[in-house]
């Protein structure tokens, strides 16, 4: 599955690594104008699969909204008893997540490799 939204400001592709484990791509911007697609399509997954590990790697802004959607969905994993996993080396990630004092609430891996090994 590939989206991009809108003028390629974000693309989204998701990969099944096994039948109950995908790994959702996060390319672009995060913001109120994209952040509900990636809700909507972590919210899809999370009820498809036990595991998902979502790499950020490649996301080049944060904002607000994409951080309440990466909230809502390790919500929705902790009610569901799945397992959400973040990955990201960006300085754009981090600082987002420790300005919003929110990088406690989250499960993290250096890659996506160390993500699906780690899993349950």
């Amino acid at each position: 599955m590939s989206s991009n939204f809108p003028a390629d400001i974000l693309e989204l592709r998701v990969a099944e690594h096994d039948p109950d484990t995908r790994v959702v791509t996060v390319v672009g911007e995060l913001d109120a104008l994209t952040a509900p697609k990636l809700g909507a399509l972590l919210t899809a997954q999370l009820t498809a699969a036990q595991v998902v590990v979502v790499d950020l790697d490649g996301v080049q802004f944060l904002a607000s909204a994409g951080l309440f959607v990466l909230l809502e969905a390790n919500e929705l994993a902790t009610r569901e008893d799945r397992a959400l996993w973040l990955v990201y080396n960006s300085k754009t990630v981090n600082l987002a997540l420790e300005a919003a004092g929110l990088r406690e609430y989250f499960t993290f891996a250096d890659n996506v490799p160390a993500a699906l090994e780690n899993s349950p």
